[in-house]
């Protein structure tokens, strides 16, 4: 199976619409294809396509410490041993000596159980986010959601992957489209490993060429070949000429470049609601197709 991830070195390129709107394409020619959305601090993949959820599954995440005001003394022995200052007198007893923990700032260590002499601190079980499956109009889809202030978003993204793995084998498809999260950190490289090619997508900007050579640089690391889409490309003249000669220097492949045009953004939507029954002409489009056929061919 061919796992294919669109990604940014950045967020706001638009990413999630072309991976959409490919998505689309493909499924229009009949393609059998699985998707995954790994951005799991902001699945907006299953929106633009208006997928509708079959299953949710919660994401477990680091152990907390919960002190017993029942049991505790008041000692403060676990205050002492608690290197985050996750623990401090409790709210509910301000007049009292009882202490208790901010889940917020626990980072589930643990010193703290074996510190405590009257046995008043144990370790529960967190829920840090969930893993679902849906269904969508060009195919079934795997993506998360990450919990707010947790940060096992790499975690996460792996779940996901598993997940959609799962979807595909069961339908046998031979195709895997994942909306990788922006950056270059541990959700992008989660989403990254295992991927047979990236498509890059970038804007014609300073910070839209710099996030792609964090991008690239990430992908080597992989061995996973990048080819290039320019969005917006004719919003800046100079950035998108700065943009074509930094993909020729890096020895990459330009799928396409696509110009701005607000109804190609709106296609998914309209398509998703059925108020769509034809796409509209135009350059945007057909490059759009270019990256379509170039994953088709893929």
């Amino acid at each position: 199976m061919r796992r294919i991830v669109f990604a940014s070195g950045k967020g706001g390129t638009g990413k999630t619409t072309l991976t959409a709107l490919v998505a689309r394409l493909l499924a229009d020619d009949g393609r059998p294809l699985v998707l995954a959305d790994c951005d799991v601090e902001a699945a907006n993949l299953p929106i633009a396509l208006r997928a509708e959820v079959l299953s949710r599954d919660p994401f477990a995440g680091s152990a907390k410490a919960v002190i017993d005001p029942a049991a505790c003394r008041g000692c403060g022995a676990c205050r002492t041993v608690c290197r985050f200052d996750a623990i401090g007198p409790a709210e509910d007893f301000p007049r009292s000596r009882l202490f208790e923990v901010d889940s917020w700032a626990c980072e589930g260590c643990g010193a703290c159980v074996p510190a405590c002499s009257d046995r008043a601190i144990r370790m529960e079980p967190s829920q840090a986010g969930e893993v679902m499956t849906a269904s969508t109009s060009v195919g079934p889809m795997a993506f998360g959601r990450l919990a707010a202030g947790e940060d096992l978003s790499g975690k996460l993204v792996t779940e996901v992957r598993g997940r959609a793995d799962a979807i595909a084998a069961e339908r046998e498809s031979d195709l895997m489209l994942i909306d990788g999260p922006p950056g270059v950190g541990c959700p992008a490289i989660a989403a990254l490993t295992g991927t047979d090619l990236v498509i890059a997508v970038t804007e014609p900007t300073v910070s839209g060429e710099h996030d792609l050579l964090r991008l690239v640089a990430l992908a080597r690391r992989f061995n996973i070949p990048v080819h290039v889409v320019l969005n917006k490309a004719d919003l800046s003249r100079s950035g998108a000429e700065r943009l074509r000669t930094r993909v020729q220097t890096e020895g990459l492949e330009m799928l396409a470049e696509i110009p701005y045009d607000e109804s190609v953004a709106r296609i998914p939507e309209l398509l998703a609601t059925g108020a769509l029954s034809a796409y509209p002409d135009g350059p945007a489009l057909e490059a759009v197709r270019q990256v379509a056929r170039a994953v088709q061919l893929s």
